[in-house]
């Protein structure tokens, strides 16, 4: 499998290896410490321990330098390879051009299919237990009788390659999709975090076609389009809302992380992409008539996510222009909070895990 060049591995000096190895040499100290005292404040005490843990290595482990976690996380494609080999899945991957692979989990089936778009703030590639956390939807699918293939998007990272190159990688996993016979009705989008931000851009395209960018002509709307803790806002507002305030202490990413990756993504974007790349301040009207291409719309969130007001309020608007959108609000939710419970093996998942299934298994019939 050809990997793709979107990391700073070249960048990676001695220095580095020494600091990455210190960090990491430190965390089962830090989780000692997380165990021994957060069980006693009244959020955590309704956490699993796995979950604690689990949510607070990924807190400590967002907190390292971009360039040393990046280096850590190492590449989707290599991220996908290990994974399937540990489930005994095959590696099918279909090349796309202009950089972009789709990276199929289990075996690639073209009647009906999920395209995911994994997050990772533009920056960083997929991890284990976001293709853990679709590999169950698919399995569970399978057992009400719903054959759904799956593919990911290995698009090119920034600063590799700035936006909107991720979302032209975007557009031609669709065309791709729809010129192999995939009917529109056939396909769901879905994609966290970064990944919702550019389901939310291809259909701002769709809406509203950039000039250097190919159009997507639908005969019919899609099935559905899914968004996990999409990052909606990029740039610094007055984020002293009660979420912003209060929730960066229980959140799986920080402030800090936050802003650090949305510097890297916005350097030097032109003005004209505000509207693709910030869906939070599109103008009054941007989605109006999105379920026309779009049959229904879920976007979910975690109540002690950071970014739960500025998507609480992202979906106040969209909700307006288009009635069949579905919010769900996951309580003691962190960041992406479904996948977690897949990075540690967690034996009860989340309430929010099931009513994702239920919506996905809904659109496809």
């Amino acid at each position: 499998m050809i990997d793709v060049v979107e990391h700073f591995r070249e960048d990676v000096n001695f220095w580095d290896y020494i600091c990455i190895a210190a960090s990491l040499a430190l965390l089962p100290t830090f989780l000692i410490r997380i165990l021994v005292t957060k069980p006693f404040t009244p959020y955590t005490r309704r956490k699993p321990w796995r979950r604690l843990l689990g949510d607070a290595a990924a807190r400590y482990l967002n907190g390292l330098d971009i360039k040393h976690l990046k280096y850590a996380m190492g590449t989707t494609p290599r991220v996908y390879a290990a994974w399937a080999k540990w489930y005994n899945l095959p590696t099918t991957v279909t090349e796309l051009g202009n950089g972009a692979r789709l990276l199929w989990i289990g075996p690639k089936r073209m009647e009906k299919v999920i395209l995911y778009l994994h997050g990772g703030g533009y920056v960083s590639p997929m991890q284990y237990c976001f293709a853990s956390f679709w590999h169950y939807v698919q399995q569970e699918l399978e057992s009400r009788g719903a054959k759904i293939g799956i593919a990911i998007l290995n698009y090119t990272l920034v600063p590799t390659e700035p936006f909107p190159t991720q979302l032209r990688q975007a557009v031609s996993a669709v065309e791709y999709l729809l010129s192999n016979g995939v009917q529109p009705e056939n396909i769901q989008i879905v994609g966290d975090s970064a990944g919702g931000n550019l389901a939310l851009a291809l259909l701002s395209h769709i809406l509203h076609p950039l000039d250097d960018i190919p159009p997507i002509t639908l005969k019919k709307p899609f099935a559905g389009m899914y968004m996990m803790s999409p990052w909606v806002r990029l740039s610094t507002n007055d984020s002293d809302t009660d979420s912003n305030v209060r929730d960066d202490k229980h959140d799986v990413i920080t402030e800090p992380l936050l802003t650090k990756l949305a510097t890297i993504v916005l350097a030097g974007l032109p003005d004209s992409l505000t509207s693709y790349i910030e869906p939070s301040l599109t103008p009054e009207g941007w989605f109006k008539d999105a379920h026309t291409y779009v049959k229904r719309f879920l976007i979910t969130v975690g109540d002690k996510e950071y970014l739960r007001e500025d998507i609480n309020k992202f979906v106040h608007g969209f909700r307006r222009e288009n009635k069949e959108t579905q919010f769900v609000m996951q309580p003691d939710g962190v960041h992406n909070d479904p996948y977690f419970d897949f990075l540690v093996s967690q034996p009860k998942l989340g309430v929010l895990t099931p009513v994702i299934v239920d919506w996905v298994h809904e659109g496809f019939n």
